[in-house]
């Protein structure tokens, strides 16, 4: 898992560092930062399946991905510290330019545990590798080294790792309509080719789960299949009404947004393979509160098999959380950029003792930061 996450002048943030466990929470208003903490996440991946400028290119340029000053553009530096099957790891990139809209790889740097109890390591320098002997990427300014490496047995679990990452920001209108058959995992970031990921699975790895969460939340659905109408597949619901003979399947269409919104989510959490980090944005939206005990139960079991991150300014989803089981962390934006930071001793001893819950103190404000807003983006 990626025990800490460094970032410096991505997006809206100025500089922060997150020390992360299994599960882990973002807390902020709209527009404070949160979710750049997670794109960080999507850009680490791009940049190791479509490399750097696939990554940059789908963040809208670098223009975007850099954080917004005055004067010469800010150097962008991302760093993760991980805890691979083999040990600890680490990898670092930083990203310079001499524009706004231009950008060159000024250093980058791995290091990864074997198995052996050895260390091996490497590190870029304005376009100049040192390493091991017979080891040399092909390089440019735009390119990263660990992408032309990853298929070294020593470097791979390194890259697989970043590789295998989503951050999902579930849209029910995609759930809705029919979609093509997609081979493609796993689901996409707003569940485009989720009725493809049940599909392909194993209803032993998802079915029960997902009809009893839904039995759970809706009151009447019983079941949960995938057909086929030409060459689409199509997501059904089986409902029961008071009148026990009177039983329908409809399809996903006739749903509600919470009703499908809380089935994307779990099945990016019980998807196989399982993704080594799962970032969920907002899962309360449209979801009925009294649905959020649930919907919390299930990424806490999901944190054992994924690291979880999830971003939320939802009272009803804090007052249910368990400091003993996830990390909370404040975020806030000031002239500096983004800023988080972690629960104070005094606000963790007031939710330990039972005086208030997280929820409580979202409400009250004191969850957000004292800071002199700066310019929005």
């Amino acid at each position: 898992m990626i025990t800490k996450l460094k970032l410096t002048n991505f997006r809206s943030i100025g500089r922060i560092e997150l020390s992360l466990g299994r599960l882990n929470l973002l807390v902020g208003v709209n527009g404070s930062g949160k979710s750049n903490v997670l794109r960080s996440l999507t850009f680490l991946r791009e940049a190791m399946k479509l490399g750097l400028p696939g990554a940059v290119t789908n963040s809208n340029g670098i223009g975007s991905v850099r954080r917004h000053s005055t004067g010469h553009p800010h150097n962008v530096r991302l760093e993760v510290e991980l805890l691979l099957d083999a040990g600890p790891s680490r990898y670092d990139f930083e990203l310079t330019g001499d524009s706004v809209e231009e950008y060159r790889v000024k250093s980058e740097s791995a290091e990864v545990s074997l198995g052996d109890g050895s260390r091996f390591a490497y590190e870029v320098q304005e376009g100049k590798f040192v390493g091991p002997a017979g080891l040399q990427p092909n390089l440019d300014q735009q390119s990263l080294a660990l992408t032309s490496l990853g298929g070294d047995p020593r470097l791979r679990p390194l890259s697989e790792f970043l590789s295998n990452t989503m951050v999902y920001s579930i849209n029910p209108a995609a759930l809705r309509i029919p979609q093509k058959y997609s081979n493609e995992s796993p689901m996409q970031a707003h569940g485009e080719n989720w009725v493809s990921v049940l599909h392909s699975q194993e209803d032993a790895t998802w079915k029960a789960e997902l009809v009893g969460a839904l039995r759970k939340l809706t009151g009447d659905i019983e079941d949960v299949k995938v057909t086929k109408a030409a060459s689409f597949l199509i997501a059904e619901f089986k409902h029961h009404s008071a009148n026990a003979k009177n039983k329908r399947w409809f399809s996903s269409d006739r749903e509600s947004d919470g009703t499908l919104r809380v089935a994307g989510i779990l099945t990016a959490l019980l998807q196989e393979p399982a993704l080594r980090v799962i970032g969920v944005e907002e899962p309360e939206q449209t979801v009925h509160p009294g649905a959020l005990p649930l919907l919390f139960d299930y990424l806490v079991e999901a944190s054992k098999r994924s690291q979880i991150l999830v971003t939320t300014h939802s009272p009803e989803l804090l007052n249910h959380v368990s400091l003993d089981d996830c990390r909370v962390f404040t975020v806030g934006r000031g002239e500096a950029g983004t800023l988080v930071q972690p629960l104070s001793d005094d606000q963790r001893a007031s939710v330990k003792e039972q005086l208030l819950s997280l929820g409580d103190l979202m409400l009250s404000g004191d969850l957000q930061l004292d800071l002199p807003w700066g310019e929005a983006e």
